[in-house]
């Protein structure tokens, strides 16, 4: 599978957040590919909820995606040991994104979300405001508060900003005018990923062909038929992809049940070693030869489902084409071997030179790869209940850069030796 060239620019590469969940403040800054590490309950999964909020708040409105989350008060850090007690909510993205030209755009996206003026009033959006600076020079924007609305007097004009539905957000509101379609596009672009194993193996009764695969694996089947059909050499990356982590697997395919679709994997059946190299990629590899086993949904182990939900995820038509701006995924490594997790970060550092991609983990040996970087990595701790988020120190930064990839890295983090540059004093 071609790639573009490692240099590609992260789609958000800034985030700042005030009051959301565990997180208090974070300014934290991405790369293309950014690993969130740290113990269970850090806040790692706080922080992409983050940018999943951003997303549903556009495709819907601010209030369903409170609801969404249980509400307001749910949404809000409350941190009394830390002293913090949060009334409101913040989040500002620092955004990269290209004009209908392919130049390059800066651009700002952010809102505020807190209580209404009495204890049982609908959260108010205290603040949305967003920014283009066009490859031109010029830099078109609005900015939106329950007082008053000002923007660009050239796209945006008081009668307008005044027949707003208040909950919603006035981004989607203003698709028609190009500066902001490419903001609203990308930021609903992104996709999150919490995997499920029933959901990846059961069956799609949708008989609607779909090419993005679903939240927690949903439409694996009709996502893998897609690629083989359309893309057979992606399909074959996936493949080759897919037998680096799963000892013995051939592929994982499409299977059509009448109108419905599912999922199946080819194993080796015969010489456990030379055979299977020699047939892996080649039409001996195939259903119906010699020494190949069909595996059927309800044989397939949690390892191999997931190994290939997240290939899937990260090989998706949606990547290759550039409408996916985004790969979130928790925790990748769950249910597969330690001894094969590492061969996951190969295929996230492929991707992120078409997409940016986001994972979550707590596992030592996802960083054991010869594809690491310490850059790479964001720190996340719990201290008296609030998230601390940030990159490696630098002095920790300058000793692993001296050493060859991953060296000391998943030791350290074994040991609990990785911790943010921010992180207070006393340990967590």
């Amino acid at each position: 599978m071609s790639s573009t060239p490692e240099t590609a620019s992260p789609f958000i590469f800034r985030v700042r957040v005030r009051g959301f969940r565990s997180i208090a403040e974070c300014d934290v800054r991405l790369g293309p590919l950014t690993v969130l590490a740290g113990f269970n309950a850090a806040g790692k999964s706080n922080f992409l909820d983050v940018l999943r909020f951003v997303s549903d708040a556009l495709g819907t409105s601010p209030g369903r995606a409170l609801a969404a989350r249980g509400g307001l008060d749910r949404v809000l850090c409350h941190a009394p040991e830390a002293g913090v007690i949060a009334e409101a909510f913040s989040i500002d993205l620092d955004l990269r994104l290209s004009d209908e030209e392919g130049r390059p755009v800066g651009a700002t996206y952010g809102l505020e979300i807190g209580r209404g003026k009495t204890e049982r009033a609908a959260p108010v959006l205290l603040k949305e405001q967003c920014r283009v600076e066009l490859a031109d020079g010029a830099t078109e924007w609005f900015l939106s508060t329950p007082e008053k609305f000002t923007g660009s007097a050239l796209i945006y004009s008081g009668e307008r900003a005044a027949q707003k539905n208040r909950d919603r957000l006035f981004l989607p509101a203003s698709v028609f005018d190009t500066p902001f379609r490419a903001v609203e596009t990308a930021l609903l672009g992104m996709r999150f990923y919490e995997f499920d194993t029933e959901t990846l193996r059961g069956i799609d009764d949708d008989t609607e062909r779909h090419t993005v695969l679903g939240p927690r694996g949903e439409h694996l089947g009709h996502v893998l038929g897609a690629l083989a059909e359309s893309a057979p050499e992606v399909k074959d990356y996936v493949d080759t992809s897919v037998r680096a982590i799963v000892p013995q697997c051939l592929g994982v395919d499409e299977r059509r049940e009448g109108e419905f679709s599912t999922v199946q994997a080819r194993f080796w059946a015969g010489d456990p070693v030379l055979g299977f190299w020699t047939a892996a990629g080649t039409p001996a590899a195939d259903e119906g030869q010699p020494h190949v086993q069909v595996f059927r949904r309800q044989e397939l182990s949690d390892g191999t489902l997931r190994a290939a939900g997240v290939v899937v995820a990260l090989a998706q038509p949606g990547v290759l084409t550039g409408d996916i701006s985004l790969v979130a995924i928790e925790e990748p490594e769950i249910a597969i071997h330690p001894a094969n997790v590492g061969a996951l970060f190969g295929d996230m550092h492929a991707a992120s030179t078409r997409t940016q991609v986001i994972v979550t983990t707590q596992s030592s040996d996802l960083l054991d790869s010869e594809e690491i970087k310490p850059d790479h990595l964001r720190i996340v701790e719990m201290h008296r209940g609030v998230s601390v988020i940030g990159e490696l120190d630098e002095h920790t930064k300058t000793y692993l850069g001296s050493t060859k990839p991953p060296g000391p890295l998943p030791d350290m983090h074994r040991q609990g030796q990785l911790r943010p540059a921010n992180a207070p004093e006393e340990r967590p």
